[in-house]
């Protein structure tokens, strides 16, 4: 095979969040999820919509932003477009999308501590970053 035809070794951005900035963005999106459940729970009860449908909308809306906020526009959620972030794919650079989205922040509720761990190793990358094939950059 000859070296033309091998594909580009992978480097590691220079530009990878910091874990600070990683948190406050973190911390910006779960303020804005809260926010999203009380505004659902308020619009559910003005518009007496009954049982169900109620609840699945008043859970819905704030845990569908929770789990693909960071397929928005540019691969920023709230907190990443304020703290000057994205999420990009790990190989193609290319915005995360939906599905890259939802397996990096599934992951969260269930490993939360242990999830985060993983950001403190040279990659950056928690364990939900590592699942999806994505990472965190400055902007």
């Amino acid at each position: 095979m000859d070296t033309l035809d091998a594909p580009p070794a992978y480097q590691k951005p220079n530009n990878l969040a910091g874990l600070g900035r990683r948190w406050g963005g973190q911390m910006i999106d779960v303020l804005v999820t809260y926010a999203l459940f009380f505004v659902s729970v308020r619009l559910v009860d003005f518009l007496h919509i009954p049982g169900d449908a109620g609840a699945l909308l008043a859970v819905g809306v704030p845990l569908a932003y929770y789990l693909f906020s960071d397929a928005l526009p540019n691969g920023q959620s709230v907190g990443k477009k304020l703290l000057g972030m994205c999420v990009i794919d790990e190989r193609s650079y290319l915005n995360c999308n939906i599905a890259q989205s939802f397996v990096r922040n599934i992951t969260t509720p269930f490993l939360s501590i242990f999830d985060w761990i993983f950001i403190f190793f040279g990659s950056r990358k928690r364990l939900g970053d590592m699942l999806a094939n994505t990472i965190v950059i400055r902007t």
